[in-house]
């Protein structure tokens, strides 16, 4: 679908992309004072909550990014808009093409220091060298990572001290600027003992599809999907792992989005049609809602059947957590109404809101334009949604594998329609709980309110 407005990603892991009618101005003029001006009137125009906008110097912020900061909608001390964000044009471009630099790859560190390798990217330097999730660090280039810790400590104890000598620390022992430069990984793996990687420093391409397994369980064949990001580059990666779906005739679908912070509403459009099949054909899967300025531009995405649709599918369980937002909770609010969806593992972050871009020179804005709901209404998880069925992200194992913690839980779903016992349930005192955090404007909202 071609697009004239772009909606894009906020801070660290929420993205959410859609056309809104509107073609991206280049202004000959390009000071930071004249890229305020241009993307504060865009906001006053587009912005969901313009009303909330206040009346600031522009031309005082050296930064769009300061500018936004000051801008974004706080009611009473709540921030409502924890999402709107300036960025540099080509950071914004190259994100939704997938373009990356570095090695491909993220660490996470247990409660007892241990360090587990996390997220690998297949096309990346890191997972091209063999990493791959549920591997141990134990040293960088020789260093452990007790010795990094400690001289970590020790440098900024002593930095500036006569006489004082860094040591090489989680900062400084290999050089992330240096493209080509060789860092050296001992790790343990949970099945082949301590093996070592070299990794070199370099552009690579983030892939959004991580993982793809069919397999037998409890006399059905359980389709596993681990997606990552809604990009430009998604629609292949997904009907190849669509294609083998199909192909396997598989009767339950577990889609892992556990760190998916979201990203192009066309490409969520386009996964709800891969999993809904002739289901959501011809319903309104997806609605759009400006403000009221622009009720003109509101509108609904219909649901279609794709070439690699799934025909017969069943129970869907998703596995999220609190990195799980935007796109990806989309997909998961238009579905409720047409399938037995489960979340397993934990609580999702919170966005029926999404954005629009619009780029100023070499610099673009990404603030909050719309809402959003499903075919029956319903957009209120500003809080986030809760899982059926908690669970731990366990790093100890790679994706897709039975014994990690959340696919172990999302299988026993499968099986028996019910959390295993050690399993927590959302509980009616934590619902209550949240309730009293929602902002006074939203309070109370069964479905989407059109006025606010």
């Amino acid at each position: 679908m071609k697009t004239n407005f772009f909606a894009a990603f906020f801070a660290f892991f929420t993205l959410l992309f859609l056309s809104a009618g509107c073609e991206n101005v280049v202004h000959e003029e390009c000071s930071q004072s004249s890229i305020n001006r241009h993307a504060y009137a865009f906001m006053k125009d587009w912005y969901l909550w313009y009303e909330h906008l206040p009346n600031i110097d522009i031309s005082g912020f050296a930064s769009l990014s300061e500018m936004i900061a000051a801008v974004k909608y706080v009611d009473n001390g709540t921030v409502i808009d924890r999402f709107s964000y300036a960025v540099k044009k080509q950071e914004h471009d190259d994100y939704y093409a997938g373009k990356r630099y570095g090695m491909g790859f993220s660490m996470v560190r247990e409660e007892n220091s241990d360090i587990y390798v996390s997220i690998v990217y297949p096309e990346g330097p890191a997972g091209k060298a063999g990493m791959r999730r549920g591997q141990k660090i134990l040293s960088l280039n020789g260093v452990t990572v007790q010795e990094l810790d400690e001289n970590q400590e020790y440098n900024y104890q002593h930095k500036g001290e006569e006489g004082y000598v860094e040591k090489p620390d989680w900062n400084n022992v290999y050089n992330a600027e240096n493209k080509g430069e060789e860092v050296v990984f001992r790790v343990m793996d949970y099945s082949d003992g301590e093996k070592e990687f070299s990794v070199i420093l370099d552009d690579y391409t983030m892939n959004s599809v991580l993982a793809v397994s069919v397999f037998e369980h409890h006399g059905a064949k359980v389709g596993y999907l681990h997606f990552k990001s809604f990009i430009n580059l998604s629609p292949d990666e997904l009907d190849e792992a669509f294609a083998q779906f199909k192909e396997s005739e598989i009767d339950e679908l577990v889609v892992d989005m556990r760190y998916n912070g979201g990203g192009l509403v066309r490409v969520a459009e386009y996964l709800i049609d891969l999993i809904g099949g002739g289901t959501v054909k011809g319903e309104n899967i997806i609605k759009i809602l400006y403000n009221d300025k622009h009720t003109d531009s509101n509108f609904s995405y219909t649901g279609k059947k794709l070439q690699n649709s799934l025909e017969k599918i069943g129970k869907v369980v998703f596995i999220t957590t609190r990195g799980t937002a935007s796109a990806s909770e989309m997909v998961i609010n238009a579905l409720t109404p047409y399938f037995d969806v489960a979340l397993v593992g934990g609580m999702t972050y919170g966005k029926p809101v999404g954005m629009n871009s619009m780029s100023y020179c070499d610099q673009t804005i990404v603030p909050i334009t719309f809402k959003s709901a499903n075919s029956q209404d319903y957009g209120d998880y500003f809080l986030g949604m809760e899982v059926d069925c908690s669970a731990e992200d366990d790093c100890r194992h790679d994706f897709g594998d039975p014994e990690e913690a959340s696919m172990r839980e999302a299988l026993y779903f499968l099986e028996n329609g019910r959390c295993s016992q050690n399993a927590a349930l959302k509980s009616e005192a934590k619902a209550k709980y949240l309730e009293d955090r929602i902002p006074a404007e939203l309070r109370g909202m069964g479905k989407v309110d059109y006025t606010f």
